[in-house]
């Protein structure tokens, strides 16, 4: 089988289950609320440890930047499953292969239109022109 059929909903549904569940009790997790609160009273720091400080809340807002977005397109696949267009490419409508699917069950896009949404000409790229 080299696309997804409605066979493999239940597969699907349960990938996407758990891949919600795991991405909502990251971000249940409050990372940046927790770094903020072991900000210490009146003691003094050195340049280093704020330093480290700011690195280590800007990483954990990046991570829960990405988890929301990840969230996201587990939720919207959710709903593609439900509504019978799971596994079509919401660009070209043709089917996903289904070694993408496996690989990445939120795939909204076959791997032809997800590479041409990525590609950028060097010309229209601020950092390439001369």
């Amino acid at each position: 089988m080299k696309h997804y059929d409605r066979s493999l909903a239940g597969h699907f549904d349960g990938i996407l289950a758990w891949r919600e569940s795991e991405l909502r009790a990251s971000l249940d997790t409050d990372n940046p609320k927790e770094l903020a609160a072991e900000q210490p009273g009146n003691e003094v720091q050195d340049f280093k440890d704020l330093a480290e400080r700011a690195l280590q809340y800007g990483m954990a807002a990046l991570d829960a930047e990405r988890a929301a977005t990840e969230l996201s397109q587990v939720l919207a696949a959710r709903c593609r499953l439900r509504e019978g267009s799971f596994g079509q490419c919401a660009q070209c409508g043709k089917p996903i292969d289904l070694r993408r699917l496996e690989a990445l069950p939120a795939a909204a896009f076959c791997l032809a239109c997800q590479a041409a949404g990525e590609e950028t000409p060097a010309a229209h790229h601020p950092t390439m022109r001369a």
